[in-house]
């Protein structure tokens, strides 16, 4: 609503247009006080503009002049002589209807003399002058009569009105009294009110965030347009008054009523008709309207509103503008839902708009939900832009059987600019209140958040009484001291191995096996990066064997340089590091690692040709040894490699598009020399996962601990479908294997060589051809193994028109798992969707997490209620939750974060 106040949107597009040029919406006029001062020249638009400006201070304030909004001017033969002061400036108007070549200008007549058939009626009656004031009483007249019109009070509220001058009412004629008068008034009425919601999707649930362009010509913004059935000039009172399909257009503005009155004097302009403001963004309908633009105030009865971006609406009794910075609203309400549909509703009985202070002030202020009240406040203040301001944030509710009910209600300090803080208190009803808070800054150079929550005592642990957890997180752009330079810092906390299982809310949270702390400084330049860091690993599953769980690095320096297309065109790399490890009850020490690199990359649009070489020392000083190793061993060795493939590809038409079809051949050959290596510990190094990216790697280890020897082949062919309307990959289809011409003879232990000629045949496919699916999947086929399949992966995905998600995938790991997943949010009908996923273990047979819900409402409200149920991370002990949203669009959401949730849980969601 602070939109409506945003500026004197009526206010300023008055000012300018109500003593401007008036233009008749079929023949266009201007007008301008003439010279004299006592009255006013008018004529066809354009012929004024060759006429010599009014002098200011006669007739017209200087403030309204120079106005232009003209056409091209007619021949002088046009020009117009200065017109009577009480001559009403209408035109037949029926002319439009009939679609009439124009006629020649009658002579004014008098108001005894009849208007021939010639000549239809007017639309609108002659216009009496009459006062602007807000409750004109009867008064005399100039035949010693009284006016047939009577202007009733502005509002029934106390409303400030103007202040009253005493005026002659010139008496009606006979002929205003037309009886097509009333009808006619209330057509356009009804017409203004179609043009409220005129453009307005409103089955369209998405919203826009981005208020349409104003596409307004430069030149056209500082011009004011004024179309009108008929309009009367009074230059001795020094007023205007336009009847009949009045439009007012300003810099893309609009002011549409069938009746406007302006008191150049006294700078009021008021409406007893209905009126209509439509402005880019924000439309605006009531059915009586007063502004006094001298003083900035005015006010308007019986207002609706749209604003159209957010498919918002609402309405207020009264609106009142009480200077340039601050308004008054009474019995207004918000909502985004039809009109017709109230399935949500934001009323108040007042709201106080300051825009010096950016804040609304609600008095009596209701949320109901299908007509159900749900929430409420005497008092209550809001922000009215970005700016953050103190106060309850949105509460969250919810059940798990480990927790019983789980009640959150935060409370936001906005402590300054740069730095807020939240307390978080959260009720759960078998441990207890567990307090929390958050604290978070934001400098030139430094933001972060501290993260804090403390159960005092828990009832339903009897290992544990005083439990908490810590979260510290920073970023520092340290660029002051020199470029590229910044700092990371994340440290966690938790006060036992089961804490995260007992507090956690997700499932990724539960799942946590290792707790990881982490300082770092880096320093990265176009060419090269440093970083120097410390890493902590506290590990949470006691079930993980020693010599399994992660060493922490106290601290690792490692230093990269890269530079690309250098003599000779060669690309060089080196890459240094040393590194610190330790681990409760295990063989520690320091690592230096050092990695030259050299390759001659050779490009063509046919293929490529990559040719390298790199070499590898790697040197120990460690403790705790095993008794007739060496403390101090160290290991050099090299790499030479050959990468090449070649590009072929054709047009082809299937399916019915235009595609590129491409076969991409692709060969990689290997050579390292075999080193002894046994004696060198495993700090961070391990086997990498067999995939199709792997088969083109220099070492089949993942840390520097292991060099592979090597004399292998790799080869591969890639496959892929791309549109020749966009480049969009449609389809990706790759194969490859490695032919080994030795026996490899480095391993992670003592193990025999492994001397299979030939590695698995890896094979991927993924493929979005298929309107609405996305295709994926994946095997590892062993030739040499008892059970040819080692890895496997399918997954298909569907996303409808309609909302519809499915996704079903299954995983496979020879001897480690083997999983298959079920999920999906699928509409039932127009308003209900159903949720579900169903992940499950087939190597354990049993469930891993089953969620069931759903999701019922239209377009500006939803309601989602979720039932989940998971094992938790020892895979001992299920764990029930119930979760509950309410979103109400364009407003927020009350209750958990289910749609975060769905996302992580639902691929595709």
């Amino acid at each position: 609503m602070e939109k409506l106040c945003s500026s004197l949107f009526i206010g300023s597009l008055l000012l300018y247009g109500a003593a401007s040029p008036v233009i008749s919406a079929e023949y266009r006029w201007e007008c301008r006080p003439a010279a004299d001062g006592r009255s006013w020249e008018c004529g066809r638009a354009g012929s004024l503009s060759s006429l010599p400006s009014s002098p200011s201070g006669t007739g017209q304030p200087s403030e309204t002049t120079g106005v232009s909004t003209a056409p091209a001017p007619l021949p002088p033969t046009t020009r117009a002589e200065p017109v009577p002061a009480t001559t009403n400036l209408t035109e037949p108007s029926a002319k439009k209807a009939e679609n009439t070549a124009e006629t020649p200008e009658a002579a004014p007549k008098k108001p005894s003399e009849e208007t021939s058939t010639a000549a239809p009626e007017p639309l609108s009656p002659a216009i009496e002058e009459e006062t602007l004031t807000s409750e004109p009483k009867p008064s005399a007249g100039k035949q010693g009569k009284t006016s047939s019109r009577r202007q009733p009070p502005l509002s029934s509220t106390s409303v400030a009105q103007p202040a009253q001058e005493a005026e002659q009412v010139t008496p009606p004629t006979p002929e205003q009294a037309s009886p097509q008068t009333e009808p006619i008034a209330l057509s356009r009425a009804s017409k203004l009110a179609d043009q409220l919601d005129q453009g307005i999707d409103w089955q369209q649930c998405s919203l826009s965030s981005n208020v349409p362009e104003d596409r307004t010509e430069p030149a056209a913004r500082s011009k004011i347009i004024i179309e009108a059935d008929s309009a009367t000039a009074m230059p001795e009172e020094n007023k205007a008054r336009f009847q009949g399909s009045v439009v007012i257009r300003r810099n893309g503005d609009r002011l549409m009523a069938d009746d406007l009155r302006f008191d150049n004097n006294r700078k009021i302009v008021r409406s007893d008709a209905q009126l209509l403001v439509q402005m880019r963004d924000l439309r605006v309908l009531g059915s009586k309207a007063w502004f006094d633009l001298q003083k900035q105030r005015g006010a308007m009865e019986q207002v609706s509103y749209r604003i159209p971006s957010r498919k918002a609406r609402g309405e207020a009794s009264l609106l009142e503008i009480l200077d340039g910075r601050h308004s008054h609203y009474e019995n207004i309400s918000y909502t985004t839902c039809p009109p017709g549909n109230r399935g949500f509703v934001l009323s108040a009985d007042s709201m106080d708009i300051d825009q010096e202070k950016q804040i609304g002030r609600f008095r009596g202020a209701m949320l109901k939900f299908l007509g159900v009240p749900i929430f409420y406040a005497p008092k209550l203040s809001l922000p009215l832009n970005e700016q953050r301001k103190s106060g309850l944030l949105v509460p969250s509710a919810g059940y798990s059987s480990r927790n019983g009910m789980d009640l959150t209600l935060p409370y936001y300090f906005n402590l300054a600019p740069n730095y807020d803080a939240t307390f978080i208190p959260r009720l759960l009803s078998k441990r207890g209140v567990l307090l929390g808070g958050e604290f978070r800054f934001l400098t030139q150079h430094h933001k972060g958040e501290l993260f804090a929550e403390i159960l005092p005592d828990d009832n339903e642990s009897r290992e544990y009484s005083t439990r908490g957890a810590i979260r510290a997180r920073s970023h520092s752009n340290l660029n002051f001291l020199t470029q590229g330079l910044s700092a990371d810092v994340d440290i966690n906390w938790v006060s036992d191995d089961d804490y995260l299982d007992d507090m956690g809310r997700s499932l990724a949270v539960t799942s946590t096996r290792h707790l990881l702390s982490r300082a770092a400084l880096n320093w990265r330049l176009p060419d090269w990066d440093a970083i120097a860091e410390v890493r902590n690993y506290n590990t949470l599953d006691k079930t993980i064997d020693p010599e399994d769980r992660p060493y922490s690095l106290l601290p690792r320096l490692a230093v990269n340089w890269t530079h690309f297309q250098g003599a000779a065109g060669l690309d060089y790399s080196v890459g240094v590091e040393m590194t610190s490890f330790y681990r409760d009850d295990s063989v520690t020490g320091s690592r230096f690692d050092l990695l030259p690199r050299v390759s001659l990359p050779l490009n063509r649009d046919w293929g490529f040709l990559q040719p390298a070489l790199s070499g590898r020392y790697t040197s120990y000083e460690l403790d705790n040894q095993l008794p007739g190793l060496d403390n101090k061993p160290d290991r050099s060795t090299w790499s030479a490699s050959l990468d090449g493939g070649l590009f072929f590809d054709r047009s082809v038409n299937w399916l019915g598009r235009n595609m590129t079809h491409t076969l991409e051949p692709r060969i990689f050959y290997l050579y390292t020399p075999y080193v002894e290596q046994n004696d060198l510990p495993l700090f961070d190094t391990g086997r990498l996962d067999f995939s199709f990216n792997n088969l083109f790697r220099e070492n089949r280890f993942n840390g520097p601990d292991r060099v592979g020897d090597a004399n292998q082949l790799t080869l591969a062919l890639t496959s892929r479908l791309l549109s020749r309307a966009n480049g969009r990959e449609l389809l990706n289809a790759s194969i490859g294997q490695i032919l080994y011409f030795q026996d490899r003879r480095v391993n992670l232990d003592r193990n025999a060589p492994l001397d299979a000629s030939s590695s698995s045949v890896i094979a991927e496919l993924s493929t979005a051809i298929f309107d609405k699916w996305m295709l994926r999947a994946g095997l590892e086929y062993d030739p040499h193994a008892d059970r040819k399949l080692r890895q496997g992966l399918a997954m298909a995905t569907y996303s409808g028109d309609a909302g519809q998600r499915l996704h079903a995938s299954w995983r496979l790991r020879e001897g480690i798992l083997e999983q298959t997943d079920l999920a999906a949010v699928w509409p039932v009908s127009d308003k209900l969707s159903l949720i579900g996923r169903w992940y499950y273990s087939v190597e354990e047979n049993h469930s891993l997490e089953t969620v069931a819900g759903l999701e019922y409402g239209d377009c500006c409200w939803r309601i989602r209620a979720i039932w989940r149920r998971y094992l938790d991370r020892n895979g001992e002990e299920y764990n029930d939750t119930a979760l509950l949203q309410l979103e109400l669009n364009g407003l927020g959401k009350l209750g958990n974060n289910i749609d975060n949730f769905l996302d992580r849980t639902i691929y595709g969601y």
